[in-house]
């Protein structure tokens, strides 16, 4: 009896000492939370993780709700237009994108049947699409022809986002189980394969990261695909270019061309051919009275 009244305050005093420890200063209980991955593979013992454990898991997919996210409109506009004057309304429209904060992508000029026709690529921001078009429909005497389209790639950029963190955070998961592996000192085959793998993810991650910000470009600049033709009236009556004093002169020249092939080829049959020429009719004629000599000693035989 002495015993147990002595043991109850002890005991006493130790169920207090192990709810104290339970709860927290603010007096609210504490929820029990799982280690992180990375914290739990230090703990594990060695050689219980390895790179099929952490391929193998199924890690959470982080999905970006689309309402958290702008839509990615990726606009295109196809635009042909008659000017007045090429060439000054190509120099306007270089203009008007870099002053809108764009610029030209590509550029080709070509003169057909003494016209200019140009057509051109510009990257305009898409919040200043609209103006670019009325600024360069201003310009035009007539609009041939007006083409546009808006490719929707929300989903493709919240897959990839979505791809991107997943792959971060197997890539952190595979730092850590590469850091405990060194720290362990494993086997050199092992930190390897570990490395290998972080060598995919890496690259895995820069290519996601590459077109994510492709479409960050595509949708943040829209593409007009310009063309400027003139009218058939702005078709000069005399042929641009045209020189009769040049004409004359390759006239001339074409002439004494003529004239000194001609002298070189007499030269050359008085020299050559004429010879020749007696050589073989001279040839000719001996053949000739030696057949007939042979055809008279032949009917004389007879």
């Amino acid at each position: 009896m002495r015993r147990l009244v002595t043991a109850g305050p002890a005991l006493a005093l130790l169920v207090l000492t192990s709810c104290a420890k339970e709860v927290p200063a603010d007096g609210a209980p504490k929820a029990s939370t799982p280690a992180p991955p990375a914290a739990a593979a230090a703990a594990s013992p060695a050689g219980s993780g390895s790179v099929d454990d952490v391929k193998g898991a199924e890690a959470p997919k982080p999905t970006v709700a689309a309402a958290q996210v702008a839509r990615k409109l990726v606009r295109t506009v196809d635009l042909d237009l008659t000017v007045a004057h090429t060439t000054e309304a190509a120099d306007a429209a270089q203009q008007l994108a870099v002053r809108l904060g764009g610029y030209v992508a590509s550029m080709s000029a070509e003169r057909s049947e003494d016209l200019m026709r140009y057509e051109m690529t510009l990257r305009v921001p898409a919040a200043r699409l609209d103006a670019a078009l009325s600024e360069l429909k201003r310009l035009a005497m007539r609009v041939n022809r007006e083409q546009s389209k808006a490719d929707d790639v929300t989903d493709q950029y919240i897959d990839l986002d979505a791809r991107l963190r997943t792959l971060r955070a197997t890539e952190a998961e595979l730092q850590a189980l590469l850091a405990e592996s060194r720290q362990r000192q494993r086997g050199a085959k092992e930190i390897m394969e570990i490395y290998h793998e972080l060598t995919e993810i890496r690259t895995r991650i820069e290519q996601i990261q590459g077109q994510l910000m492709a479409l960050d470009k595509l949708s943040v600049l829209s593409t007009i695909n310009l063309q400027l033709a003139a009218p058939e009236a702005a078709r000069p009556v005399v042929a641009e270019g045209w020189q009769p004093v040049a004409t004359a002169r390759d006239s001339v020249r074409t002439l004494i061309d003529f004239l000194r092939g001609l002298g070189n080829f007499a030269i050359y049959a008085v020299i050559v051919l004429l010879p020749a020429g007696l050589v073989v009719v001279g040839a000719l004629y001996l053949l000739r009275r030696l057949w007939r000599r042979v055809r008279r000693r032949r009917e004389a035989s007879r």
